[in-house]
């Protein structure tokens, strides 16, 4: 056994050597070599520039020229092969209207395949180049600050620095995007794009599959499916949105939200929201006056709220701490709960709801319902003095008889009828009508 295991070691020892030195000859075989395309421009105000396979960074400029190089770098085997290579890149230019800078490379390269770390560059014109390695093509322009400029960019990164441009557009699809710093307006135009963007004025964009971490903001407006967004704080938020994830912080100005399947959460206070959701979630705090023109299979959650109403509500679940006043045109399936209710609950037309109110506040103005099959818990404080009419069949009302003046009080045939009001209620009180279809109303 001994024996066998000393001719396995010197067997060992005699391949380690020749498999270094293939190793040291295959390294030293590679060639790298690198080019610089450079252009310097006058007098232009505004810049479209468009490049893939390589980052494209857009910097501050120190003069009033626009300077661009397009920098490229390989290695291969072949160095005849390789400078032919290098040599097959230009930096296409023209100008443009409205006194604009055209810069173009991203129709230099028609294909690009790796396979079994071996790398095949096929050009536009035709000519493929195999056994390129450690390729790297980077389109830099420094600009003085522009009206405008738009970027394009596939497959690789997009760097901006603020100062730029007054407008900021990012084309960009399967790549990064780095943009810190603080800017005018930005449009966003990305697939299947992640990174990060400092503050902004104004942003409008179309995302798709896209993650994304935005600063604070003026005025967004997006339209996204599939992505998910880190957002600081707003002024105003207009989104359209299928199957996204948002986190906010707050937006003092208004709110409008139309959506199928996302989650929201907003980490700061809402003013006034306008909202249409499909099988959605939505967290909030503090907001003022929440419209929602049409909700299904919806989960919500808020803190404080001055109003929440439905136009139509269907199979969803509503929490709210503390509200001014709930209510909902149409409601159907739907689960309401608030642990504090301080004016109205409005309901004209309720379908097997549940509705639960676990404190009102001495404060309380009204209650309008009218449902079938809805339970409805509204423990309204003996401070409160009202007035109500209600009508009933297949249900129950329980109600502070003992503290009531009664005008009519009326069971017949699984018919309840109660007209009355708490003894020193005002002719401007608080009023309750009351119309339920085999239901429980509780107001104790």
């Amino acid at each position: 056994m001994k024996k066998k295991e000393t001719l396995r070691c010197k067997s060992n020892w005699l391949i380690l050597p020749i498999f270094f030195l293939w190793c040291t000859g295959t390294l030293l075989a590679q060639t790298e070599k690198s080019r610089t395309i450079e252009k310097v421009f006058d007098g232009k105000t505004a810049l479209w520039a468009s490049h893939q396979y390589g980052d494209l960074i857009l910097k501050k400029g120190s003069g009033t020229q626009i300077k661009a190089a397009l920098i490229i770098s390989a290695s291969d085997k072949d160095e005849a092969e390789l400078d032919e290579f290098l040599n097959h890149f230009s930096l296409e230019t023209s100008d443009g209207p409205d006194n604009k800078l055209d810069i173009k490379t991203s129709a230099i390269i028609q294909c690009w395949n790796t396979m079994n770390g071996r790398t095949t560059i096929k050009f536009t014109d035709g000519k493929s180049f195999s056994g390129i390695k450690n390729f790297k093509m980077t389109l830099e322009i420094s600009v003085p600050k522009l009206r405008y400029a738009t970027l394009e960019n596939k497959y690789a990164t997009i760097k901006a620095e603020e100062g730029t441009a007054s407008s900021l557009e990012f084309k960009l699809n399967d790549g990064k995007v780095e943009a810190l710093g603080t800017f005018e307006n930005l449009t966003l135009d990305m697939k299947y794009a992640k990174g990060i963007i400092g503050n902004f004025k104004t942003c409008t964009g179309h995302l798709y599959d896209c993650d994304l971490t935005l600063g604070n903001g003026g005025s967004l407006a997006m339209e996204t499916k599939y992505s998910g967004l880190k957002i600081g704080s707003l002024q105003s938020l207009k989104i359209d949105c299928f199957d996204d994830d948002y986190k906010i912080g707050s937006v003092s100005g208004a709110t409008e939200i139309k959506d199928k399947y996302s989650e929201y959460a907003f980490s700061g206070d809402l003013a006034n929201v306008t909202l249409n959701l499909y099988d959605s979630n939505m967290e909030a705090k503090n907001a003022g006056n929440i419209q929602i023109s049409d909700s299904k299979y919806t989960e919500y959650s808020f803190q404080a709220v001055n109003s929440l109403h439905f136009d139509a509500s269907f199979d969803d679940e509503v929490h709210v701490v503390k509200i001014g006043t709930l209510s909902a045109t149409d409601s159907k399936y739907t689960e309401y709960t608030a642990d504090g209710l301080w004016k109205n609950l409005n309901f004209p037309s309720s379908y097997d709801d549940d509705l639960k109110i676990k404190t009102v506040g001495g404060t309380f103005e009204s209650l309008v319902f009218d449902g079938k099959y809805t339970d409805v818990y509204l423990p309204i404080p003996v401070s409160v003095k009202y007035e109500i009419d209600a009508q009933l069949k297949y249900g129950k009302l329980s109600f502070p008889e003992a503290s009531m003046e009664m005008n009519i009080y009326k069971e017949k045939d699984d018919e309840t009828t109660v007209k009355a009001k708490v003894k020193g209620a005002s002719a401007g009180g608080p009023k309750l009508s009351i119309k339920s279809y085999d239901g429980k109303i509780n107001l104790m």
